[in-house]
C-alpha cells in the first residue's frame, strides 16, 4: 500500500466501523419512544434536505445528469435497502441482519444475469454456491432444531435484493457524481420511510421527551451516516471501487463483534461457519470486479 492511499484506506476502514455500529443508536432511539420507522424517515429527511441544494445546483449547471430509470431505481429500491435494513436491525439479531443483507452479491449476479445477460462464469457460480451455502448453516437449515425465522430476517434477505437492483440503477448513471446519487439515496429512503409510516402509523416520538431522542437522532443522521457516506465517498476517488469493496466488509467484523460484546450474545460454532462463508462469497464477488461502483448503505 503506498503511503499516499493510507488516508483513504483508513476513511474507508472508518466508514464501515460506523456502519458496523450502527445497530447501537437505532436500538437506543428504539429504548426512547422511536420506532425504526420514525428514525428512519426523521434522519434521512434531515440530511437529504441538507445535501439537496448541492445536488439542484450541479443539476442545473449540467454537471449531474439524471434519467428518469435510473433515477426511479435509485429512489425506489435504493430507499427500501436503508429503509428494510434499519428495520431488520430492530426485529432480529445484528448478526443475522448484516449476513443476509450481505447475500446481495448473490442476487446482483442473478440479476445481471436475467436483466443484462452477463454469462455465469465458473467464479460467479462458485460466490452464488459459496454464499447460499453460509446462508443455509447460518439459519441453521441443516437441523430443524436449530433452524428459525422471524420477520426481521425476511427484512435483511429483501434489502440485499433491493440493494441489487439499484446497482442497476448505479450501473445505468455512470456520469452522474456518486455524492449526487448518494444525496438521492438518502432522500429514496425518507420517501420510503413516509410510506411506510402512512401505511403502519406506528405511534410517533413524543414531542414532551425530545430532549432524550433529538440529540441522538441529530448525531445519529449527521455523526454516524453522513460522515459514514462522506468516508466512502472520499475512499472511492482515491482507490479502486474494488479495494473499497474489500475494505467495507470490515462493516460485518465490527457489527458482529461489538453485538457479541454489548449484547454478550454468545455466536454459536455454525453462526460463524455461516459468516465465514457469506464474507467469502462477498470478496470473490468484489475481486471479480462485478460491482463496478460503490453506492453508500446502511
Amino acid at each position: 500500500m503506498r503511503q499516499r492511499e493510507l488516508p483513504a484506506v483508513l476513511a474507508a476502514l472508518s466508514g464501515a466501523c460506523l456502519w458496523g455500529i450502527i445497530w447501537y443508536p437505532l436500538n437506543a432511539l428504539e429504548a426512547r419512544g422511536v420506532s425504526g420507522l420514525w428514525t428512519t424517515f426523521l434522519s434521512f429527511t434531515i440530511i437529504g434536505v441538507v445535501f439537496l441544494g448541492p445536488v439542484l445546483i450541479s443539476w442545473r449547471r449540467g454537471n449531474c445528469p439524471l434519467s428518469p430509470l435510473p433515477l426511479a431505481l435509485l429512489l425506489v429500491f435504493g430507499g427500501l435497502t436503508n429503509l428494510l435494513f434499519f428495520l431488520a436491525l430492530t426485529e432480529t439479531s445484528v448478526v443475522r441482519a448484516l449476513m443476509f443483507f450481505y447475500l446481495s452479491p448473490v442476487w446482483n449476479l442473478m440479476l445481471g444475469r436475467l436483466t443484462q445477460g452477463q454469462p455465469l462464469t465458473l467464479r460467479k457460480l462458485v460466490v452464488v454456491g459459496v454464499g447460499l451455502a453460509g446462508a443455509t448453516i447460518l439459519l441453521g437449515a441443516y437441523d430443524l432444531a436449530l433452524f428459525t425465522w422471524n420477520r426481521g430476517d425476511t427484512f435483511a434477505l429483501l434489502s440485499g435484493l433491493c440493494f441489487a437492483i439499484s446497482i442497476i440503477g448505479l450501473q445505468m448513471s455512470p456520469m452522474t457524481p456518486a455524492w449526487a446519487l448518494t444525496s438521492l439515496h438518502w432522500l429514496g429512503t425518507a420517501f420510503m420511510a413516509f410510506l411506510g409510516l402512512l401505511i403502519l402509523r406506528p405511534d410517533p416520538p413524543s414531542l414532551a421527551t425530545w430532549p432524550t431522542w433529538l440529540p441522538l437522532l441529530l448525531l445519529f443522521a449527521f455523526a454516524n451516516q453522513a460522515t459514514a457516506s462522506l468516508c466512502i465517498l472520499f475512499a472511492l476517488t482515491r482507490l479502486e471501487s474494488y479495494r473499497v469493496n474489500v475494505l467495507m466488509l470490515f462493516e460485518i467484523i465490527v457489527g458482529t463483534v461489538s453485538y457479541a460484546l454489548w449484547s454478550a450474545n454468545l455466536i454459536h460454532p455454525h453462526e460463524w461457519l455461516g459468516i465465514g462463508l457469506i464474507m467469502t462469497a462477498s470478496l470473490l464477488d468484489s475481486l471479480s470486479g462485478t460491482r463496478p461502483r460503490t453506492m453508500e448503505t446502511g
